[in-house]
């Protein structure tokens, strides 16, 4: 018997609808299992549940044959620590005042840190990379080093079991890959229990002994990774055809799924009636509180186009995408919309220019669905002309589009992570700009989902001659999805070009500081990058 198992779980958060019903499983014990499965198919329900974060409607969590519920909240937490997916920390927090609170269940009421807490404190600030940051106020950190504080405060808790709720969101490629390794250490060098929920088939696949395929409440696969990630299994649990190749020089298998948009050629579309004016940055500089992100920058996206930018955590991207929306006025240097100044332009005039669907998002969590999506209507509103039908058909066509039309009366608080990002770029679709800005548009989302949004950026862009510009930590969605691609490091511009040109192995060596295989897609010509550390350590 394994120390952490469910028995017939049903799991709601209402009367009516289980969003996990009759679920029994068994954890392997030292081993990593990874959860996969579509958006609302109860993957971080069921990690919730085995965190003790909800109680069941039926069934149990045992833990040592025990039900969790009825533990100890101390004991429990002593065994089993849990990353959620969207933590909140308190304001103006300091990173290592964060990590502290992992070593909560160690201590007595009133007892200063110990010895064994602030060595445990120190090793998570190691392992995550944060050392240098201990003193940063979290809301100053971009959302990947966000993210590794998070990780660290639930490695300084040092309990054999561990739960992780999409730990590499919004991680560049050298931390998922540093992530990845770290859940690998945990399970083979300390024996520990690791539960962790990817939405990136590929890295269950590296990073598990145990996959567990998730769909609809209930399991659909269970096994080794190899058995479960197969073409018949992705597209029973996914709804998207993929192709699972052979990875050339190495002992794995990468999933490639397969869009709509994939096989037209960039730009093949009707040319738009009137064509979006191109953004432009000539020396570009950006900061915050005099403190310098973006350095002396050069770069014209070009109209028409789809274009990428990536880059390692905290090299200026999501500062660079709000300074080209024009929330962020340029320490040096200028940026230009068409041939005009942006910050020329009247805020109004420039809102129904420029959309942008930004990284993190905050609206009131009753919130419904179709209040949060009128929002993207207002640069098209006066005090005297509130609501016209023109707005309506606008909401009912990104709500559409993005798969959130059945959705729109929900409360915002009751969807799952995959489904608010959905509607949060709703809203953004609402605005029907001719120029859109998408930070990190596909987090959160599954692989059917991701497939969705990015086949309907490309069809946006052909169909109406948009001008598209994403952030993207995902190099293969870039070069397959993307005419365009500019890579930064460190507030600078390394290269900009299209895929074939920019993704190259010494490119992402010195950009990124790992190193890669690529190899083109059979079907797509497009490059495809495998990071030679997770191919090393699959099987």
């Amino acid at each position: 018997m394994s120390r952490l198992q469910t028995e017939g779980l049903t799991l709601a958060y209402t009367e009516t609808r289980a969003v996990v019903e009759a679920l029994s499983l068994q954890i392997p014990d030292g081993a990593v299992t990874a959860i996969v499965g579509p958006n609302g198919c109860g993957k971080s329900t069921l990690l919730k549940a085995l965190g003790r974060l909800i109680a069941p409607r039926s069934g149990a969590v045992l833990l040592d044959g025990k039900a969790i519920h009825r533990l100890p909240t101390r004991e429990v937490a002593r065994q089993l620590g849990l990353l959620p997916q969207s933590p909140e920390a308190p304001e103006a927090i300091v990173v290592e005042d964060l990590v502290h609170r992992g070593r909560y269940p160690h201590q007595s009421v009133f007892q200063p840190p110990s010895k064994e807490d602030r060595e445990a404190v120190e090793r998570a600030l190691a392992r995550t990379g944060l050392t240098a940051l201990r003193d940063r106020p979290v809301d100053e950190l971009s959302g990947g080093q966000r993210q590794r504080a998070w990780i660290a405060m639930a490695l300084a808790q040092e309990t054999p079991i561990l739960l992780l709720d999409e730990p590499t969101t919004y991680l560049d490629l050298a931390h998922q890959q540093e992530v990845l390794e770290l859940i690998r250490r945990l399970s083979r060098e300390e024996g520990r229990t690791v539960v962790v929920v990817l939405h990136d088939v590929n890295h269950a696949a590296w990073v598990a002994d145990h996959a567990v395929a998730l769909c609809h409440g209930r399991v659909v696969a269970a096994g080794p990774p190899h058995e479960v990630f197969s073409p018949g299994v992705l597209q029973a649990v996914f709804g998207v055809p993929c192709d699972v190749l052979a990875c050339p020089g190495f002992d794995c298998s990468l999933c490639l799924p397969r869009g709509r948009t994939l096989h037209y050629v960039p730009g093949d579309g009707a040319a738009p009636a009137q064509p979006a004016p191109a953004l432009r940055a000539e020396g570009l500089t950006l900061g915050y509180g005099g403190h310098p992100v973006v350095v002396d920058l050069s770069v014209t996206f070009p109209a028409g186009k789809v274009s990428a930018i990536v880059g390692p955590n905290g090299c200026g991207k999501s500062t660079l995408l709000r300074a080209l929306a024009g929330l962020l006025p340029p320490a040096r240097g200028q940026l230009y919309l068409g041939d005009r100044p942006l910050h020329g332009w009247a805020p109004r005039a420039r809102a129904r220019q420029v959309g942008l669907l930004p990284q993190l998002n905050a609206a009131p969590p009753h919130m419904s669905v179709d209040e949060v999506v009128a929002l993207g209507r207002y640069p098209y509103q006066r005090w005297y002309r509130q609501w016209t039908r023109a707005d309506l058909q606008a909401m009912e066509r990104a709500m559409e589009a993005t798969g959130v039309l059945d959705l729109r009366w929900r409360p915002l608080a009751s969807l799952s992570g995959g489904q608010r990002q959905r509607v949060w770029l709703a809203m953004a679709l609402a605005q029907e700009t001719p120029i859109l800005l998408l930070d990190e548009p596909t987090s959160f989302l599954d692989m059917a989902h991701q497939v969705a949004v990015l086949d309907l950026v490309r069809e946006m862009n052909r169909r109406e001659g948009r001008t598209v510009i994403m952030v993207l930590h995902d190099l293969d969605q870039g070069s397959q999805y993307a005419d365009f691609v500019v890579a930064m490091k460190e507030g600078r511009l390394v290269a900009a070009g299209p895929p074939s040109e920019v993704i190259r192995e010494d490119l992402v060596e010195e950009v990124f500081g790992v190193r890669s295989t690529i190899f083109s897609d059979p079907a797509t010509g497009a490059p495809v990058v495998m990071l030679q550390a997770l191919a090393r350590g699959a099987g």
